[in-house]
């Protein structure tokens, strides 16, 4: 009898197989998606008779990870020294996810060089954004696009003053209707 247990979840999935007989083999496969950064696979192997030969389908052998893996379909073959019963094949995806822009939602413009400024994470993935900044009277107060810099809280060289302001983040200029909105405070 063969019994082979999967268990599954997203971002990081483990895979479970187990064996028959009097050698329980148990693999254990952990894979990362692509976000923000390239996808990744590990694999834990016990039991069975050593040494096992590592396979995966990216051509690397003998080895128990794997990194920068784009999108699309992968397999891990692993074949114990009895191959009992069988070599075994895991097949498993990476699939890619958005990259969150992680925008903060105040900062303290003061010069004490700390907070200082307004920044947005992982904005180097999107290098077509554009961003605009509204005041409470929805006159625009600052504008970027293409090319990152952080804000210092003023406008024309003027600093604005204490207050909440309103933003429209634009994941590509020409596309308009993939965007977040939010507010960020100016507490000097």
């Amino acid at each position: 009898m063969i019994r082979i247990l999967y268990i599954l979840s997203f971002a990081l999935c483990v895979l479970n197989s187990i064996a028959q007989g009097d050698s329980v083999l148990k693999v254990n496969l952990t894979f990362a998606n692509v976000i923000c950064t390239k996808g990744a696979a590990a694999i834990e192997v016990n039991g069975g008779k050593s040494p096992y030969l590592i396979t995966w389908s990216n051509g690397q052998n003998n080895v128990t990870s794997i990194k920068e893996l784009v999108e699309g379909d992968y397999s891990v073959t692993i074949k114990t020294a009895d191959s009992i019963p069988q070599d075994t094949l895991i097949n498993f995806k990476i699939s890619k996810q958005e990259c969150p822009v992680i925008i903060n939602n105040h900062f303290t413009p003061n010069g004490d060089s700390f907070n200082d400024t307004w920044q947005i994470g992982n904005i180097q993935n999107y290098p077509e954004f554009e961003i605009f900044v509204y005041n409470k009277w929805g006159q625009q107060v600052h504008r970027q696009k293409d090319t990152y810099t952080p804000w210092d809280g003023s406008w024309n060289g003027v600093a604005l003053p204490d207050g909440t302001y309103y933003y429209m983040f634009y994941f590509k200029a020409s596309e308009k209707d993939n965007f977040l909105k939010g507010d960020v405070s100016i507490l000097r």
